[in-house]
């Protein structure tokens, strides 16, 4: 039911807000406010109901800015339409990333696909020959589940501690080389790859731009930069300047430095970041099948842009449209114009 959807979500809009009010100490929104956001709402999307989100963003943003997207609109009304089933499945199939985006997804070393495993040309490996190679192997590796969520399904062990009876059974797996990081990227933080999620959309007239790009980090030796395991992020314009500050999961500011190596966020000058949005847009060229499609790109020691994954169903967009948006401006104008 969408109603329950439309609720579910807008639920967490609400904690979401008493959480950064009853932090902060005061709220923004008051009644001409409201009064503002929900005209705007009726004007866009038809009825009033979407104010949540709009609310939501302008409390973190302190000010409610126009052209604003809800995320609840942008889950239940755009993406599906965007992006529909089952076309926006074939993400989560990691074990074909290599093969779809070659040239610049990350080679995996083996594949574990229907409980046998496999080299990257698809051939069957014996569990002999898979277990000699990592014996001799004497590096970190990563392995992932498919259709695994915000780094929960993901390991980082040495290859001499890899045991296949731990796989589970049914479950695809993709194993892959621990990626070395670029020197900034591993002073500012070296317990986790540090990864940029880039968004690109496929334009009305077939073009492929990029809608906005952020470099998600972790922190307190977290092996992972996911968000939803603590990770922060730092906003980058098109021209590779970072924000000088960072913010966490909830849009919020958290400093200008890193918290743990002291790392300032502003002298991340990333040397291959306009090489990365090419590479991100000739890959969306190569899976027109969905509209936009989020990008998890490490910078790699010599500083060359590598996929690690791409996303094309759900994602949080509430945090960075509030604190550097509106980033779909346009589609704001088209809805309006069409009402």
């Amino acid at each position: 039911d969408k109603s329950l959807l439309y609720n579910y979500s807008r639920n967490d809009a609400f904690i979401a807000m008493n959480y950064i009010i009853s932090g902060r100490g005061y709220k923004i929104i008051n009644r001409s406010t409201k009064i503002q956001i929900k005209d705007y709402c009726i004007k866009t999307f038809g009825k009033s109901d979407f104010w949540p989100y709009l609310a939501l963003c302008t409390e973190i943003r302190g000010e409610f800015i126009p052209g604003w997207l809800p995320q609840d609109y942008f889950w239940l009304n755009l993406l599906p339409h965007w992006n529909p089933y089952p076309q926006d499945q074939l993400c989560n199939l990691k074990t074909f990333d290599h093969q779809l985006f070659n040239n610049f997804s990350l080679t995996p070393l083996f594949l574990r696909i229907s409980d046998h495993f496999f080299n990257p040309e698809f051939q069957m490996v014996s569990e002999a020959e898979l277990m000699n190679f990592f014996k001799n192997y004497d590096r970190f590796v990563v392995v992932k589940e498919e259709f695994g969520r915000g780094g929960h399904e993901v390991s980082i062990l040495r290859s001499n501690e890899f045991n296949p009876k731990k796989l589970k059974r049914g479950r695809n797996y993709v194993i892959q080389p621990f990626v070395e990081q670029y020197e900034l990227l591993n002073r500012l933080n070296p317990n986790s790859v540090n990864t940029f999620r880039v968004n690109t959309f496929l334009e009305e007239n077939g073009s492929i731009s990029v809608r906005y790009a952020f470099l998600r980090f972790g922190t307190n030796e977290a092996k992972v930069d996911n968000l939803s395991s603590g990770g922060k992020w730092v906003f980058f314009d098109m021209e590779g300047r970072p924000s000088d500050s960072a913010y966490d999961a909830h849009g919020l500011e958290v400093g200008k430095k890193h918290e743990n190596t002291g790392f300032e966020f502003s002298k991340l000058m990333i040397p291959g970041f306009h090489e990365m949005l090419i590479k991100c847009k000739e890959a969306h060229r190569k899976f027109p099948y969905v509209r936009l499609i989020g990008w998890d790109v490490c910078i790699n020691k010599k500083g060359n842009p590598v996929l690690l994954e791409w996303n094309a169903g759900q994602q949080n967009i509430y945090a960075i449209e509030a604190n550097f948006g509106p980033f779909f401006p346009d589609i704001i104008a088209s809805m309006k114009a069409n009402r």
